[in-house]
């Protein structure tokens, strides 16, 4: 077993990992303010198999099959309390959409569902910055079908730490390994400082 002065540096860099992981399957286009402020963020299909999970949490790539769509099977390994708390499974947002969405208030809202099996009964979601400022974790209650769970959340002002937002959810605070599918994240800017018409 690690010491916690070997484990917790390890665990960092491996958190690290993750992101760049991620950020490296993302796409390279560049998009505007106008862009992002008009069409907001959206995660769904494909790129579902996107999705961070840090370590302590764990994210399962569904593809579409026999009329069901594609999803993400989402559950816990080990309790938040007894790990690094944030941001446990999370669509990351690249410098541009951390820059959009500063000081802009954002509807968040994840399409999603308890498992057939082993369901869970409720998941934290919210939303991490690089330093202006992060939500509280939001908890909502699963039923059995897909559902629309929403939060709303401003961002503050960027700081010099530019860099990753995280769209994040939490499946189960306590580790129970019972499970969660998405279908859908998507985020929207509510009044955009331009017109989108």
């Amino acid at each position: 077993m690690l010491k916690d002065r070997i484990f917790y540096p390890l665990a960092a860099l491996l958190a690290i990992a993750i992101v760049l992981l991620a950020l490296s399957f993302g796409e390279k286009v560049e998009l505007t303010d106008r862009e992002i402020w008009c069409n907001g963020y959206v995660m769904s299909g494909e790129n579902l198999a996107r999705l961070a999970a840090q370590p302590g949490t764990q994210s399962v790539f569904v593809a579409a099959s026999g009329g069901e769509p594609a999803y993400a099977r989402l559950t816990s390994t080990a309790a938040r309390a007894t790990i690094d708390p944030k941001p446990g499974i999370f669509a990351p947002l690249g410098p541009e959409y951390e820059r959009a969405f500063a000081t802009r208030r954002l509807r968040l809202t994840i399409t999603a569902r308890s498992s057939a099996i082993n369901g869970l009964e409720a998941f934290d979601m919210g939303y991490f910055t690089a330093g202006s400022g992060d939500s509280p974790w939001v908890r909502k209650r699963l039923t059995p079908n897909w559902d629309d769970y929403v939060m709303e959340y401003t961002p503050g002002a960027l700081t010099v730490n530019q860099g990753l937002d995280h769209f994040s959810m939490w499946p189960g605070e306590t580790g129970e390994l019972l499970t969660m599918d998405v279908r859908e994240m998507r985020v929207d800017v509510l009044e955009p400082p331009i017109s989108c018409q």
